[in-house]
């Protein structure tokens, strides 16, 4: 995914000024089918971090040795690796190291964002930055940015400035928490259709699939293991974490061991919605479209209310899973902690998962209560006016034949 027209800035990074040179003119001839393509040579790597303190760039191309600070073939000087730390820190862009010493880099390698190639094969450099600008993560990180800078330009000119004089007068600590806060709820309610049409999706696409993407926080934003987490473990199952986040919580910002509540941990099974024993009665029975009770047992799960199961939409790599809450587990946090986090389900789909579950495990019976007499009472039932009425008699439970009828609710 590219931006059809845009001027793509590409920095590259090298002391040798001839390959510098033959790289620049190779991607502004072979790349041209992208857009305009504006490379700018940076012969030394601490002009390079001004350039991108103050500049901005789409993709950098990056050497790892700085020859001209001297360093042995033993221990090569690695100004490109230490400016790459730097880059991620502060302004993240794709990187292709195209360096004499790719086994110094290869661990960071993560194609398309992050790539390593020869720096005697400067045509794999060209496919490299290729596939960094079609990746679409410069076009993301443009519109992303300026829809953030757009809100923070309205909120400090709507919010802050009209109101300074009560916020001064207050802690200024809770200037940033606002700030966050009011920025994240924005983005949240109306950064997906804006980034939408922004990106050339359609909005009906955009709105079609925004319900799906919000269910979950992919990859989990929290470094710990917490509730609502959708987790692999080591045999490829799919689980769902049922713990408090409270009894799980482990970071402390300012510093410290703060060792969870929780020795176990509380989880319920999740099943790919195709190897559901009531979706695959109903495969098997010759996937009936009407008229057949496999195919009513099968769309019992869908109900909204049905106690015992939730459905999870198929998202990214997350398939449709059928959450079990009769399918409970409890594993050592310890062990939980090595399992694949993929997901973390976000507030409201999180709340309503966990109290789902704690309405299944809580339900108590009671017999169903006829409220006829009072409707009648009341008139509502067309037959005696309200004027009328005294009193509200109790209601009655119902009897069928010689025994009450529990309401299925428990």
């Amino acid at each position: 995914m590219t931006d059809g027209g845009a001027v793509y800035r590409v920095l590259i990074v090298e002391d040798e000024v001839d390959i510098a040179e033959e790289l620049s003119e190779m991607l502004v001839e072979e790349l041209s089918d992208l857009g305009m393509l504006d490379t700018h040579v940076e012969n030394d790597f601490d002009g390079a971090e001004r350039l991108l303190e103050t500049q901005a760039f789409d993709l950098v191309v990056l050497d790892v040795r700085d020859a001209t600070r001297g360093g042995s073939p033993a221990q090569p000087n690695l100004q490109g690796r230490e400016l790459y730390d730097r880059i991620a820190k502060s302004r993240w862009v794709p990187v292709v190291f195209c360096t004499g010493l790719a086994e110094q880099v290869s661990d960071l390698s993560q194609p398309p964002l992050i790539q390593v190639v020869s720096k005697n094969r400067l045509d794999d450099a060209v496919t490299a930055v290729r596939d960094g600008l079609e990746s679409g993560v410069p076009v993301l990180t443009r519109h992303i940015t300026a829809l953030v800078d757009e809100h923070v330009r309205g909120f400090l000119r709507d919010e802050i400035a009209p109101n300074w004089d009560r916020l001064a007068a207050a802690d200024r600590s809770q200037i940033a928490p606002a700030l966050v806060h009011r920025l994240a709820a924005w983005l949240k309610e109306n950064a997906v259709e804006a980034l939408g049409a922004a990106l050339g999706s359609s909005e009906d696409r955009v709105m079609g699939h925004a319900s799906t993407a919000r269910m979950y926080l992919m990859p989990p934003v929290t470094k710990h293991v917490t509730a609502a987490d959708v987790l692999r473990d080591p045999q490829g199952g799919w689980w769902v974490v049922l713990t408090p986040g409270c009894d799980l919580y482990e970071d402390v910002h300012s510093g410290g061991n703060r060792v969870a509540k929780a020795e176990y941990v509380r989880l319920t099974k999740a099943i790919p919605l195709s190897e559901a024993p009531l979706i695959a009665r109903w495969i098997a029975a010759g996937s009936p479209v009407k008229g057949s009770k496999e195919r009513n047992a099968a769309l019992e799960i869908f109900r909204n209310n049905n106690a015992r199961y939730r459905i999870l939409p198929k998202y990214l790599d997350i398939p449709d899973l059928l959450v079990d809450f009769e399918i409970v587990q409890s594993v050592r946090l310890a062990e939980v902690r090595s399992w694949t986090r993929v997901a973390t389900l976000d507030s409201p789909f999180a709340e309503a998962m966990l109290t789902s579950h704690g309405h299944t495990v809580a339900r108590i019976g009671t017999p169903d209560v006829d409220f006829e007499n009072i409707k009648q009472s009341l008139g509502l039932d067309g037959r005696r006016e309200v004027a009328g009425s005294k009193s509200v008699p109790n209601p009655r439970t119902t009897t069928k034949g010689a025994s009450t009828r529990d309401s299925g609710t428990g």
